[in-house]
């Protein structure tokens, strides 16, 4: 019996890792969105996020947690241009029952920006990012029959089921690339922007080995995003966003809106911006967003009406509402949030 459930545990396992988790905060979290992206910010910036949903003791437990910390390579000519960036992620999921399943990443990323006119604000990034990835499968958590007292109830001191796993690395490389276009290179008096991006996840197609388990492969992710803003009124902008992730005959759709306002005098020492949005991800769940921006400091935070792992729903049958907190500040070098034209989260 011992060893008929260790293999259904270990079997569990398997599909999970063939999943991924996901931010809600899709812009808040850019470096995992397309690696292009930390080629558009022309600031030294860190950001992080942390999301949540259900609790420890239930199969549909979700944990994610990234750090990304990048910089900005520039050109100064008449007037700067940014020419790419380079940074660092840090990633890290824990799932299932008492997480019994964790990943984790190191990810590098290199952007590079080519403008496509001295006259106009039309530039093309490409981003590659490459590092490794730990999967480990653990079940030092776990609580079995064997370990209870009629007495006490359940005692540590009695040894359980042994379900683990050593720890075990593949590499990982992603590419991205984001075509940008605005108006004007004052972010606060924009009146119109368009950024679309697309982007491959696990290039590589790693193979996950375990001795326990066999091999199964990690799938290509391919994503494809686009936003744009317009003015609605003075110092009130609109940003209509789509969002199409596609991994394994397995696609998901996702619309979203942003309203963002301006509460501050452009040229005020404190710059207030105040946004609010809402994504519906199709036949799955609705996302609903708020978050503040001063100067160079950005907090948002969301709630996720549905569990957010690619394809989790299905495989966990989970409707647990998420939580998901975010924090970004730029170190600024020049204009604040020069070349960035999407939602600020």
């Amino acid at each position: 019996m011992k060893i008929v459930l260790s293999t259904i545990l270990l079997f569990v396992c398997l599909n999970l890792m063939g999943q991924e988790g996901q931010f809600s905060q899709y812009y808040a979290s850019s470096a995992i969105l397309n690696p292009a992206f930390i080629g558009i910010n022309p600031n030294v910036s860190f950001n992080t996020n942390y999301k949540r949903s259900g609790n420890r003791s239930s199969e549909a437990f979700l944990e994610l947690m990234q750090a990304t910390v990048s910089y900005p390579f520039k050109r100064s000519t008449s007037r700067d241009f940014q020419t790419g960036a380079a940074g660092i992620t840090f990633w890290r999921e824990s799932r299932g029952f008492e997480g019994i399943y964790t990943a984790q990443k190191v990810l590098l990323t290199g952007a590079y920006a080519i403008k496509l006119s001295r006259l106009s604000n039309q530039t093309i990034v490409f981003g590659l990012q490459g590092g490794f990835v730990q999967n480990q499968i653990s079940g030092n958590n776990l609580q079995w029959g064997s370990q209870f007292s009629r007495y006490i109830g359940f005692d540590d001191v009695r040894q359980g089921e042994v379900v683990s796993s050593e720890a075990f690395f593949y590499p990982a490389f992603n590419f991205g690339v984001i075509y940008s276009n605005f108006d004007n290179t004052n972010y606060y008096i924009r009146d119109r922007s368009i950024q679309i991006g697309a982007s491959v996840d696990y290039l590589n197609e790693p193979g996950l080995e375990q001795e326990e388990l066999g091999i199964a492969k990690r799938n290509m992710i391919l994503r494809a995003f686009g936003s744009a803003s317009f003015q609605l009124a003075p110092k009130v902008s609109i940003y209509p966003s789509g969002y199409f992730l596609y991994s394994d005959g397995n696609q998901q759709i996702n619309a979203g809106v942003y309203l963002s306002t301006l509460v501050s005098a452009p040229r005020a020492f404190n710059a207030v911006v105040i946004q609010a949005g809402s994504w519906y991800r199709l036949n799955d769940a609705f996302i609903l967003l708020a978050g503040i921006k001063i100067n160079e400091i950005r907090i948002g935070i969301s709630v996720d009406l549905n569990a957010s792992s690619f394809d989790i729903n299905e495989a966990l049958g989970s409707t647990l509402p998420s939580y998901e907190l975010s924090l970004t500040y730029n170190f600024s070098l020049s204009q604040s949030f020069q070349n960035v034209s999407s939602p600020i989260f």
